[in-house]
């Protein structure tokens, strides 16, 4: 099969044959999620760092329509053209691309991926997860400098009222340094998640640097990055997500989140979840977390400082948080510190520890601003700001819990 050399290294962009291919997508485009992508994007890389060399999934046989096997066999050869070739670009003409029913097993298993770029602006994967399963769509095994941008999933099975009935779009796992993964203007409609990371604290060391940008709709989560070593990028819209971002053993993250939420969709307590397992599973240190919020509260709080685990010692700290609420009907609070094992403690020997605390509210507001329900024993210290103190109901927090100095 052909493979095409390309004049741009960044950027890549498919000129007159690209804008053809955007006027060329199905009636199924309608189905499309919100946000699918630029259709002037249609070729460009997201501007990945990767050789010129470019292929087409076309060229192997993966058109829209075709066999949900002959779609995966396309795939796997343009990918092993790439790597032959050395790295470049896997182009997915528009379309819709369905992988038909879809099993625990990842539809589409890339190993050793390295260099390579898929674009897939004008492009949706769509599958059916007909049972209470968590398969993953594509699943990225070991890898350096990967970028998807601009694709679009949808899973016809999914369903928010049952816990876990539906795909990952993205699997991510390692057991050798892998970093550099990004995908940029990615939309999911009705799936479990966008992205997901399955390493665990004993292989946490070999995943890093981790970049998410899109839209989720309609969605269970949007990105899961537990067991990141370090370096965690997530900047999210959402509209009705039960949990737009969760992680265990966070360090060196960045996490933007912008929702609107409706009453008819579950929510969760906490939207964006920081988690730790144990000092032993990973502290949660250096992150910042910014949360725009409007429409209907359906979380129990935006920002859950989130200690799990009978282990006596864990630490969350030197974390940057912003919530600002807008017309935020019916709310619990903005942020939550608990922990908890087979219930939430009332008392706590984890830590706190060098936390701020950031947000404006527009509109009428009914809930608390800061809800601690497991008391530290240890020393820390969260700052809240002014803004948000004169808010707050002070006497009802632990000591801990100071106005920050102007």
């Amino acid at each position: 099969m052909p493979v095409h050399p390309s004049s741009t290294r960044r950027g890549l962009l498919l000129g007159g044959l690209g804008a053809g291919l955007a006027g060329m997508l199905p009636a199924g485009v309608g189905e499309l999620p919100a946000g699918q992508g630029d259709p002037r994007k249609v070729g460009s890389n997201g501007n990945a760092e990767v050789p010129s060399t470019l292929v087409s999934l076309a060229d192997y046989g993966g058109r829209p329509g075709v066999a949900p096997a002959i779609l995966a066999g396309a795939f796997h050869q343009g990918f092993a053209a790439l790597a032959a070739a050395g790295g470049g670009t896997l182009f997915v003409p528009g379309g819709l691309y369905d992988f038909g029913t879809l099993v625990d097993d990842a539809a589409v298993l890339c190993r050793d991926a390295r260099d390579i770029a898929i674009s897939a602006y004008g492009a949706t994967f769509v599958g059916r997860t007909p049972a209470r399963s968590i398969p993953n769509l594509f699943y990225f095994f070991n890898f350096y400098n990967v970028t998807v941008a601009g694709a679009s999933f949808i899973d016809r099975g999914f369903t928010p009222w049952f816990n876990w009935q539906g795909m990952y779009c993205v699997g991510l796992q390692a057991d050798a340094p892998s970093s550099r993964f990004r995908m940029v203007d990615c939309s999911a409609q009705r799936v479990v998640g966008l992205l997901s990371t399955h390493n665990n604290a004993t292989t946490r060391r070999f995943l890093e640097d981790v970049s998410v940008q899109g839209e989720v709709r309609d969605t269970y989560y949007g990105v899961s990055a537990s067991c990141i070593q370090r370096g965690v990028d997530v900047d999210l819209t959402c509209h009705n997500v039960r949990r737009a971002f969760i992680a265990y053993a966070l360090q060196d993250a960045r996490i933007a989140v912008r929702l609107a939420t409706t009453l008819d969709w579950p929510g969760s307590n906490g939207l964006v979840a920081l988690v730790s397992g144990g000092a032993h599973l990973g502290n949660v240190e250096n992150v910042r977390v910014s949360v725009d919020v409007t429409g209907a509260s359906i979380h129990g709080s935006y920002v859950h400082f989130y200690h799990q685990g009978p282990e006596r010692l864990g630490v969350m700290r030197d974390i940057d948080a912003t919530v600002n609420a807008v017309h935020l009907r019916g709310a619990n609070s903005l942020f939550s510190f608990d922990h908890e094992t087979d219930g939430v403690r009332r008392r706590t020997s984890r830590t706190w520890d060098r936390i701020a605390l950031h947000g404006k509210i527009v509109g009428p507001f009914t809930g608390k601003v800061v809800s601690n329900a497991s008391v530290s024993d240890a020393p820390g210290t969260v700052y809240l700001d002014r803004n948000l103190a004169a808010l707050a109901d002070r006497d009802g927090l632990a000591p801990n819990f100071r106005v920050r100095p102007p």
